[in-house]
């Protein structure tokens, strides 16, 4: 289930990727430099991911029947790399079409971007995929938008394909020509994610979680750094941001005792322009639960924690 059936190579850049390699993911990047080390990156799937894998085929299909494609090769197991590039991809399908004029169609789910209608012709790729969500106004680049304009640069095909099933029955179809500015712009991403494995040069860090997979092997207690001395501007500003915060929560929680001691025994509650409510929950009782296990570690906190100093002698 889940990775297993995974085609392109963990320490690679793929198409797959690409979402995460726009949006300068440290995880992203971290797991290649593990896995080109010879580290297993991968993580099981589960019930959700199966699910979709199990939809993908039918999906497929259906969409080759809504757009007349022909010769359709479903779930290719073929790894395929890219001519210039260290890109690989993995295709769900791919597709011949015999000069389609496919226009928009929103009745049926069909939806042509950028233009009423267009002509295919030739080989085609097609991605999948599955979700819970509610549609967007347009087809977001994570959801599969960028990964099929990689894999057409990869495949050099003039079309692709990006089918979706959203809600469990509202299914769309969306069509796509090859955008000629986008070999540029994947060019110049590929070429400098593929540098940062090489030379473990890290994005800049976006979360606490960041740090953790950049610095991974913490000195010892009594190991200490002097800091540069504009560092100290920065805990002030740190320190006084959270003296605001907990000054904020406390005059938060006065104001709701006040409102719920004005509410008494009422749940709900009116004045002027606004409607306050204080509702009741019931909570059937549960049986007791044991904790499972998880394993041991050694693991750095999220937040730094601020002590002043004493003041050295003499000043």
């Amino acid at each position: 289930m889940g990775t297993s059936g995974k085609i392109t190579d963990d320490g690679k850049p793929s198409c797959s990727l690409l979402p995460r390699i726009w949006n300068k993911d440290v995880t992203t990047l971290d797991n290649c430099i593990r896995a080109r080390k010879g580290e297993s990156v991968r993580t099981p799937g589960n019930r959700i991911t199966e699910m979709g894998n199990v939809l993908e085929e039918p999906c497929i299909r259906r969409a080759a029947e809504l757009l007349g494609l022909e010769e359709l090769e479903v779930d290719v197991k073929e790894r395929f790399t890219h001519d210039t590039l260290e890109l690989q991809a993995s295709l769900d399908a791919r597709a011949v079409a015999n000069n389609l004029v496919i226009q928009d169609d929103p009745e049926w789910g069909i939806y042509t971007p950028g233009a009423t209608k267009v002509l295919l012709n030739g080989p085609g790729v097609i991605e999948n995929k599955v979700t819970r969500d509610y549609p967007a106004a347009e087809l977001e680049e994570w959801r599969g938008l960028l990964q099929m304009q990689g894999q057409m640069e990869v495949m050099g095909y003039d079309w692709g394909v990006v089918s979706v099933l959203y809600q469990s029955t509202d299914f769309r179809v969306y069509v796509f020509k090859r955008d000629p500015t986008f070999a540029a712009v994947l060019a110049e991403k590929i070429n400098d994610f593929e540098r940062r494995i090489q030379e473990e040069d890290y994005w800049p860090p976006k979360v606490p979680e960041d740090l953790h997979k950049i610095y991974k092997d913490p000195h010892g207690k009594e190991d200490v750094k002097d800091l540069d001395a504009k560092v100290e501007d920065t805990i002030k500003e740190y320190e006084a941001t959270k003296e605001i915060i907990k000054n904020m929560e406390a005059a938060r929680d006065e104001l709701n005792l006040l409102l719920m001691t004005e509410m008494g025994n009422h749940v709900k509650g009116q004045v002027g322009e606004y409607e306050i409510s204080l509702p009741t929950t019931t909570r059937k009782p549960t049986p007791k639960k044991m904790v499972p296990a998880k394993p041991g570690g050694t693991y750095r906190a999220k937040t730094v924690r601020v002590k002043r100093r004493a003041a050295p002698l003499g000043s």
